[in-house]
C-alpha cells in the first residue's frame, strides 16, 4: 500500500513535467494577467527564484489547469453563490467587488492618521519641488468603486468593510490644499445616467475619465486661460455591451459575465484646438482611460505609473524635458503604500 502510495505520487509529479515539455494535453486559455514564464527568465533569475519560478511554470502546464480552475470556481460561484477569492465580493446584479486593503480580506479601508499626515507632508515637498523649477503642481485621489456603488454592495457585507479613508482625507484636505481635486460628487451625480465603473472591473471606466479629466482641465483652466475643458458635444458617445474584465478574469470566469464599454469618438479636430502646454502625470492604472482627452488638451502628455515602476522617482531625469504642469493622481487606496515612491525621498 505504501509502495503504491508513493508511486502514485512520483507519477503525479512526472505529469506536469511531460506536459511542460511535449503538452500532450491541451488547455482552455488563462484569463491571468501574468506573463508566460520563459527559459530566459529562469536563467536570468537570481538562485532563489529560480526554483519559484520552476515550480509556477509546472504548476501552469498542469493537464487542463486552467479548465479545472474555472469548472471549480463557476460551481462555487453559480451553484453555491460562494467564492473561491477571499477578496472578492458577490455585488447585487452582478455587480463584483474585490477587496485589496488591510486585513486578512482586504477590507480595512480605515483612516490612518499617520498615512495621511505622510501623505500630505509628501504633497507639500512635490509642490516645493514644482515651484523651484516654475512648474504648476495638482494633485488627484480617486475613490474606490464600493464609495460610489456602496448601494450595490449586499446588506451583510456593509458591516464586514472599513471605508472611512476616502471622505476622511476629503473633509481633512478639502479645509488646506487648494491643489486637490476630488472626484466622487460628479461621479455620484453621473451615474444617475451612465455607470462610472465597471460592474466586473476594479477601475472606473471612460464616462468617469472624461468628467475627472475635465474636473481637473476646470481647476487649471482657473489659473491658465490657455486650458479649455471638452465639451460632450464634441464627442460620439458609443456604447458597447463586452464581456467580464478584470475581477471576472481573476475569477476564471470573464466570458460567465458581461459588462458595458463606454467609448469618446471625437467629431471635432483637436490638432486645432490643443495648446502649447507639456504635462507630466505620475499615477496608476486609472489615468488610463484618462490619457487621450490629455491628448486633446496638451502639445505633450509625459506619463510615470508609480505602482509599476518600483524604485523612488528620479526627478532630474524625469524633470528635465520641462514641464508646465505636473499631476499626482492616485487611487485612495495607495495612500500609505505606494505612494512612498514618489515623495517619500524628498
Amino acid at each position: 500500500m505504501y509502495k503504491a502510495v508513493i508511486n502514485s505520487i512520483c507519477i503525479l509529479l512526472l505529469i506536469p513535467i511531460f506536459n511542460l515539455v511535449f503538452e500532450f494535453v491541451g488547455d482552455i486559455p488563462s484569463s491571468e494577467k501574468k506573463k508566460e514564464i520563459t527559459i530566459g527568465d529562469i536563467i536570468d533569475s537570481d538562485f532563489k527564484k529560480k526554483f519559484n519560478l520552476i515550480e509556477e511554470a509546472f504548476e501552469r502546464k498542469f493537464p487542463a489547469r486552467n479548465w479545472i480552475i474555472q469548472k471549480y470556481n463557476f460551481f462555487l460561484w453559480f451553484m453555491l453563490e460562494s467564492t473561491p477569492k477571499r477578496t472578492v465580493l458577490r455585488g447585487q446584479n452582478n455587480w463584483l467587488y474585490i477587496f485589496l486593503g488591510k486585513g486578512a480580506n482586504g477590507r480595512d479601508y480605515s483612516y490612518n492618521e499617520s498615512d495621511f499626515l505622510a501623505y500630505k507632508q509628501g504633497l507639500e515637498k512635490l509642490k516645493n519641488l514644482c515651484v523651484s523649477r516654475n512648474i504648476k503642481f495638482y494633485s488627484a485621489i480617486v475613490p474606490e468603486k464600493f464609495n460610489i456603488y456602496p448601494e450595490s454592495l449586499n446588506w451583510y457585507d456593509h458591516s464586514t468593510i472599513r471605508s472611512d479613508k476616502y471622505f476622511r482625507i476629503f473633509n481633512e484636505l478639502a479645509k488646506t490644499s487648494e491643489d486637490t481635486v476630488f472626484f466622487h460628487e460628479e461621479l455620484l451625480s453621473r451615474k444617475k445616467s451612465h455607470n462610472v465603473y465597471y460592474k466586473t472591473d476594479t477601475h472606473w471606466n471612460s464616462v468617469a475619465a472624461f468628467d475627472a479629466s475635465n474636473k481637473l482641465f476646470a481647476k487649471m483652466a482657473q489659473e491658465n486661460d490657455k486650458i479649455d475643458p471638452l465639451r460632450e458635444k464634441e464627442f460620439n458617445l458609443i456604447h458597447i455591451i463586452s464581456s467580464g474584465r478584470d475581477i471576472a478574469e481573476y475569477l476564471s470566469l470573464p466570458r460567465f459575465f458581461l459588462d458595458e464599454e463606454y467609448v469618446y469618438i471625437p467629431n471635432s479636430n483637436f490638432m486645432q484646438r490643443k495648446n502649447k502646454l507639456r504635462v507630466l502625470v505620475i499615477h496608476d492604472s486609472y489615468f488610463y482611460p484618462m490619457f487621450d482627452f490629455f491628448r486633446y488638451q496638451f502639445a505633450q502628455v509625459d506619463v510615470w505609473n508609480f505602482v509599476q515602476k518600483e524604485n523612488p522617482l528620479n526627478y532630474d531625469e524625469l524633470l528635465k524635458f520641462k514641464p508646465d504642469i505636473l499631476i499626482f493622481i492616485l487611487l485612495e487606496r495607495h495612500i500609505g503604500n505606494y505612494d512612498k515612491r514618489v515623495f517619500g525621498h524628498l
